[in-house]
């Protein structure tokens, strides 16, 4: 899945530098819907594998902001915030999807900034599965 939205993601810098979105072409609309919805898809698995994480570490997983704090603990990601800016950020998108050209332009600019922080924090949690159980 990383490799996949690494991939989009590359598709879509050249893209979120055009000034006029209503002149982008089919396949340059393709490659956005592609990256919007794996980005989606990885914030929604890393998450996913969070809370694994939490729960096989006896942590409170009831309410997902307790499985962001025990992730920040443990420097898997930098902020709780910053992963509920970037969660905010994919639901905004999924519904604002072709409205607005300019809006479009700064969601997938911004989504573009993030993804590499997703990647990070993806590599860290990755790291403390490697060194906490030997897996990965």
């Amino acid at each position: 899945m990383r490799e996949y939205l690494a991939y989009s993601l590359s598709q879509v810098e050249p893209i979120v530098q055009t000034q006029d979105w209503a002149a982008l072409s089919p396949d340059q609309h393709e490659s956005l819907a592609a990256f919007r919805v794996r980005f989606s898809e990885f914030q929604e698995h890393l998450g996913k594998a969070m809370r694994a994480v939490a729960i096989e570490e006896e942590q409170d997983v009831e309410r997902f902001g307790s499985v962001l704090a025990f992730m920040e603990r443990l420097q898997v990601i930098d902020s709780a915030d910053h992963w509920k800016l970037i969660r905010e950020l994919r639901n905004a998108v999924n519904h604002e999807y072709e409205d607005d050209g300019d809006r479009l332009a700064e969601f997938f600019e911004l989504m573009a900034t993030e993804a590499p922080v997703l990647f990070g924090y993806f590599g860290r949690l990755q790291a403390h599965c490697a060194s906490a159980y030997g897996i990965f």
